[in-house]
């Protein structure tokens, strides 16, 4: 954990006291400014104010010996723990897939044996991770969609390959049957048309085997023609019940890349079921979360797409953008309007997580919001890929933002961020109930990170 401040005047040494009422008081003095916190002192404040108000003031020492006090700022350490996960991401600017620990803030390679998987290869970023973290979907080479798929080896301690990508063979945003061991291995696929850009065509979710792309018995077909013509990025509850996806009418808007696109996107609900003896998926009627308002155009209207289920099913989180995204057109800068929302199932009240993301009208390219795989006693936990700036140290003006390859438009490198959600707001009121973010650490600043699948860790812990 890391405390940044800024330069005041002619400041030259701080002092950063942390307070906690009788229990907590802890000073360092510095000349920079920023301070990570040393793990064990970390750990001695956490365990000594769990879940209680703690103050942070940073004063500042100037020439002749002015003090310059600052602002106490409060946060809260919780209890709640994020334990046994990690987060697989997308790394753009090196072309690899990274695997990060929060708690120990490391950030390495993904072990694999796909040879479309060695560093530096096209993008493959929108991949899916099973909820026990034991199945890895990928779309390689951008926009032509070669679906990829990958299982956790034990003995080797590596993902192994199970479906090489092959020109032709499409799919992308998949997610995995979380019952398998119960049932089947299953995998709800995205399969867009193979057309020109911005021209007419559909994508559909299909229902297949992870390995071997194989049709597995549904009635997905028919369910989907209560949803619009395109219908794609789908989430699978973790008790098997029910599915989430996004859904809009590509008749109407022809958007940059099918798969890839959306444009006045709505977020859909619809429950399955399985039965053993015909060993078939059963979907029932899709429902609306959320849909943009009556009227609303492409061009600037409401969006909703890359719906993701909480662990307690309760909730689900996406991302809103303000008309066509990420692109209009191939000429067309990338839509940074992007932020991250929140629905509560239970009465599809929807709140904006402008504490924990960005509100309304901000460029900050918040996206990809993904749930950690538990719950806490107070909190859940989802992380997203965002263009905050973190402190000083990355800005719109950093020269880190040259080095991370910057997508048409963009002015800084995208990072990975948390949010709390506070579980009794979210259960019982409708004011936002996200809390400030923080940044994971590991990260390199000169790096860009997206498409977070933060899952149950099955890798060992680096060493």
């Amino acid at each position: 954990i890391e405390a940044q401040w800024s330069q005041a005047s002619d400041n030259f040494a701080y002092r950063v006291r942390v307070e906690a009422g009788a229990v907590l008081d802890v000073t360092f003095y510095l000349q920079a400014r920023e301070l990570a916190f040393p793990a064990d002192t970390w750990s001695l404040i956490r365990q000594t104010a769990p879940d209680q108000p703690i103050t942070l003031t940073v004063d500042g020492l100037g020439a002749g010996g002015m003090l310059r006090p600052g602002a106490p700022q409060i946060l809260t350490v919780s209890q709640d723990q994020i334990d046994d996960s990690a987060i697989y991401v997308w790394q753009s600017s090196t072309g690899s897939f990274r695997v990060l620990d929060i708690a120990a803030g490391t950030d390495v390679p993904l072990p694999n044996d796909a040879g479309a998987l060695a560093s530096g290869q096209p993008c493959s970023g929108c991949h899916r991770i099973s909820r026990d973290g034991k199945r890895f979907a990928y779309s390689f080479n951008g926009a032509n969609f070669q679906i990829g798929t990958l299982r956790y080896d034990e003995p080797t301690s590596t993902f192994v390959e199970t479906l090489a990508p092959v020109a032709g063979v499409r799919g992308t945003y998949a997610t995995f049957n979380p019952l398998e061991d119960q049932s089947i291995p299953a995998m709800l696929l995205t399969v867009p048309d193979d057309v020109a850009q911005n021209a007419a065509g559909t994508t559909r979710l299909a229902m297949v085997h992870p390995e071997t792309l194989a049709p597995i018995t549904s009635n997905l077909a028919e369910a989907l023609a209560g949803a619009p013509p395109s219908t794609l990025m789908p989430d699978w509850a973790p008790d098997g019940s029910f599915i989430v996806f996004a859904g809009y009418d590509s008749s109407a808007h022809f958007v940059r890349e099918l798969g890839d696109d959306v444009v006045l996107s709505s977020i859909y609900e619809m429950p399955v079921s399985y039965d053993g003896a015909t060993q078939s998926f059963a979907f029932g009627a899709p429902k609306v979360l959320v849909a943009p308002p009556g009227g609303a155009l492409p061009d600037g209207g409401e969006n909703n797409f890359l719906p993701t289920i909480s662990p307690d099913g309760g909730a689900v989180a996406f991302t809103r953008a303000a008309g066509y995204w990420s692109l209009k057109t191939q000429a067309d800068p990338i839509n940074q309007s992007g932020q991250i929302m929140l629905v509560r199932r239970s009465d599809g009240h929807v709140f904006e997580l402008g504490n924990g993301s960005n509100g309304a009208g901000t460029i900050l390219h918040s996206t990809w919001p993904q749930w950690a795989p538990t719950v806490g006693q107070r909190y859940a936990w989802i992380a997203y890929s965002s263009q905050r700036p973190y402190g000083h140290r990355l800005t719109p003006a950093s020269p880190e933002n040259g080095m991370c390859t910057l997508v048409q438009g963009q002015t800084q490198c995208k990072q990975l961020w948390v949010t709390a959600i506070d579980l009794e707001a979210f259960a019982n009121g409708t004011v936002d109930p996200s809390r400030a973010p923080f940044w994971i650490p590991g990260q390199t600043l000169a790096a860009q990170y997206v498409s977070p699948q933060w899952t149950k860790a099955v890798l060992p812990p680096p060493q």
